[in-house]
């Protein structure tokens, strides 16, 4: 009897995620070009015609029909278009502005808008189309960006490219724009070899802003504000063989928390942008309806695609403190993308031990993945504060104010909050080294050791020497600690406050561990560092962190462990017999 389909509102088992993320990966692309484009006919109506290698600009813009979308002025006004049945047609989605802006632009190109470009009926075509959308963007003379909802006044447009508060305040304007809260666009502009912001002006009626004049923009305006966000730039110009190692994590972050009509799209969105060409046999939809279940369902397709390309970069962002699957049990093991996590979203197999677990598989339950497992059976938590008064320590819930080291800083040192989280950490960590009891001591001078060692996979020996002497020694010299202060990010949950715990395992190793699971009680239970996340060797400035699973003491009746929360640290689990080559089976 023939499986039955899952209902896409319900949430997914591991085993009904798997079933709707079946497939097969497709050997190559079908079709290197767009189809039709739009061309103006003897008679000046917008005609649909087949490609033939005309030149051509791509339109990215948010489609009609939202009633919370208001679009302004002549983008309410329909074109005529003879679409590809030989119908005159109204078409709302190639508005008049639109029509407008790109005749501005360049009159004797041609124009690709998805709407009439691809068969909106058909959905093996839409499917192929969407998986050559990098060919499209790319072939393109240029993508033309219409925010159709904003216009800008004379004032606005004048001060874009300047450094003011002024600027500053139209940028923001400019970003209120819907556009840039939609998936499909974000993922149209990252595959974008050439961009350019249309928008109304009040003087013009079309204002062309150029992309890379926009970004500076947004650079120079958060000087001004920081509130205003980061966005990825176009990726267009590399080749299919560059961006195919890009990682799910980095695709996933783009489109994650975006607005898209079926949340479901965004499973095609990630595999088109890491160029995975893979036809689902029957892939969920759920148009206009939007749930959490649903959310979390998209996140576990993710998850389970990315497994099957062999990209372990999301088991890079399990340890996230907002990560919706902790606890889902069977997903207990998932990431969530950590927005600016370059750790997880620059994953390379080169750099772990990937080809230690070439089995590594989901079941109906959960994760088959070979790794090392110890158990915790000390944990010392700390917490760092920085406030008006100063420098504060808690460790094991007894503050006490750290006297700060007194240094001259070398002139080459640029103190941006990375560092002094850096010097606010090893500042902490001498002063413990000092005074406080002697696991404690002796754990904070394992992780000094560990923040500074280059290259090593065992852990370092601790360090004895007077820390003061040495941070102070390090933090005058020229010598740059650019990457660990960034790859230390992770135990900052504030801007000001910093939370982790040093542990010990029945072997004798001391690790740094912070995450998502820190509110339990580490000693008794089991860490779990599955061989895909192991560094080859822990070595700046690519590979600094390990994630960790923190597993339940005892497993399920079904022989799997449970993952009650994930960790990202300092220090690996000795592979050695006893320790080792377990294969488990994680839910």
């Amino acid at each position: 009897m023939a499986d039955e389909v899952p209902s896409p509102l319900q949430s997914f088992t591991v085993a009904i995620a798997s079933q709707v993320c079946q497939g097969t990966l497709s050997a190559g692309v079908p079709h290197e070009s767009p189809l039709r484009l739009l061309e103006r006919n003897e008679e000046g109506l917008f005609e649909v015609v087949a490609y033939r290698g005309q030149p051509y600009v791509a339109i990215s813009y948010c489609w009609p029909g939202d009633p919370s979308y208001a679009r302004l002025g002549d983008s309410n006004e329909p074109t005529l278009v003879v679409d590809l049945r030989g119908q005159v047609v109204r078409s709302g989605h190639f508005s008049s502005f639109i029509s407008r802006a790109s005749q501005s632009y360049d009159p004797s190109l041609a124009i690709w808008i998805d709407y009439h470009c691809i068969n909106q009926d058909d959905i093996d075509e839409k499917t192929a189309q969407v998986a050559i959308m990098q060919r499209i963007y790319t072939k393109a003379r240029t993508t033309l960006v219409m925010l159709e909802d904003i216009s800008l006044s004379a004032e606005e447009c004048q001060t874009i490219s300047k450094v003011s508060a002024q600027a500053a305040s139209a940028v923001q304007h400019i970003l209120s724009s819907r556009w840039f809260s939609r998936a499909w666009c974000s993922q149209e502009l990252v595959l974008s070899h050439h961009a350019h912001i249309c928008v109304h002006a009040e003087d013009t009626g079309v204002l062309h802003i150029p992309a890379d004049v926009f970004w500076h923009g947004i650079s120079r305006a958060r000087n001004q504000d920081p509130s205003i966000p980061l966005f990825s730039q176009p990726r267009g110009h590399l080749p299919d063989t560059a961006i195919a190692k890009s990682t799910c994590a980095w695709a996933m972050g783009i489109v994650h928390r975006l607005g898209c009509s079926d949340e479901y799209d965004k499973v095609a969105l990630v595999c088109n942008l890491v160029r995975f060409f893979y036809h689902f046999q029957a892939r969920p939809t759920a148009f206009g309806i939007h749930s959490v279940a649903i959310a979390l369902n998209v996140l576990k397709m993710v998850n389970i695609i990315a497994l099957r390309r062999r990209d372990f970069s999301l088991l890079l962002a399990n340890h996230g403190l907002g990560n919706p699957l902790r606890g889902h049990l069977g997903f207990g093991w998932a990431g969530e993308p950590i927005h600016g996590d370059r750790y997880s979203e620059i994953w390379s197999q080169k750099d772990f031990q990937v080809s230690r677990d070439s089995e590594i598989t989901l079941n109906d339950v959960g994760l088959l993945a070979r790794g090392c497992l110890a158990q915790v059976v000390l944990e010392h938590r700390w917490t760092i504060h920085r406030d008006r008064t100063g420098l504060h320590l808690t460790i094991d819930g007894y503050t006490r104010a750290i006297e700060p080291i007194h240094y001259l800083p070398h002139t080459s040192w640029t103190w941006t909050a990375d560092s002094r989280h850096l010097l606010d950490l090893m500042t902490s960590l001498s002063s413990a080294a000092r005074h406080e009891c002697e696991s404690a001591s002796h754990h904070a001078r394992v992780v000094l050791a560990y923040l500074l060692s280059q290259d090593y996979e065992l852990q370092p020996e601790p360090l004895m020497c007077d820390l003061s002497d040495l941070a102070r020694a390090l933090f005058s010299d020229t010598m740059s600690f650019r990457d660990i202060a960034s790859a230390m990010n992770f135990i900052w949950h504030k801007a000001t406050y910093a939370v982790f715990s040093t542990i010990s395992t029945a072997d004798g190793n001391v690790l740094l561990v912070s995450g998502n699971a820190l509110e339990l009680d580490l000693p008794g239970r089991f860490l779990f560092q599955p061989y895909v996340t192991r560094p080859k060797l822990f070595s700046p400035p690519m590979v600094l962190t390990i994630n960790s699973m923190l597993l339940n003491r005892r497993p399920l009746s079904s022989g799997a462990y449970e993952c009650i929360g994930c960790v990202r640290g300092l220090g690996m689990i000795p592979d050695v017999p006893g320790n080792g080559g377990l294969r488990l089976c994680v839910v």
